[in-house]
């Protein structure tokens, strides 16, 4: 009921709003999210069964630039810290930090006098494993969904996306590579701003 309530009074607040996503205004912004999930693997080598509770929090933010209107391009940053909880004795507590950043593009897709717009987002970044010894991350996303603007240089935007992730640690004694892949749902603000 909180969620329809919320969603209600952003519909109502932007009503009147209007956002510019004309060519030479910026694009500024940032989303994240969080989630926790269990995780059950086995060991190929021993033969031991591995399980842990895990929490992910992800961070990134954007700086883009209207090339045509309703067509921004951009670099996306962000940082990823994964924290894992061990449920049986083969377990262990581990924190993993990935930094990234890549390109990424969006594209508008109705007229910029609308109270909210429909928007397709893709990327790409390319990283590193911060304090898990050597090793490299990837992401490539795909995300549709909507921009409520509160006025005319600021919107909330609710995304989702399928999301490619691929880390590889380097590390000879104990290398792996991981491969996680699926849908996610991303909330964030946007901010338009004016070319001096």
């Amino acid at each position: 009921m909180k969620h329809l309530m919320l969603l209600s009074f952003l519909t109502v607040f932007s009503i009147s709003a209007k956002c510019q996503l004309d060519r030479n205004y910026w694009l500024v912004g940032g989303a994240g999210s969080f989630y926790t999930y269990n995780e059950q693997s086995v060991n190929t080598v021993t033969n031991m069964p591995v399980s842990g509770k895990l929490t992910e929090i992800n961070i990134t933010g954007n700086v883009g630039y209207f090339l045509f209107d309703k067509f921004a391009v951009g670099i996306r940053p962000g940082i990823n810290s994964i924290k894992s909880h061990g449920a049986n004795s083969a377990s262990v507590l581990t924190e993993v930090t990935k930094i990234y950043v890549g390109p990424f593009a969006r594209y508008y897709f109705l007229n910029k006098e609308k109270p909210f717009n429909i928007l397709v987002d893709g990327s790409y970044q390319f990283g590193s494993l911060a304090n898990f010894g050597k090793g490299t991350t990837q992401n490539a996303s795909i995300m549709t969904g909507t921009e409520l603007f509160f006025n005319n240089s600021v919107g909330l935007e609710f995304l989702l996306g399928y999301l490619y992730q691929k880390n590889i640690k380097d590390e000879t004694q104990n290398a792996y590579k991981h491969i996680k892949k699926g849908f996610y749902v991303s909330i964030g603000f946007q901010i338009h701003l004016i070319k001096d």
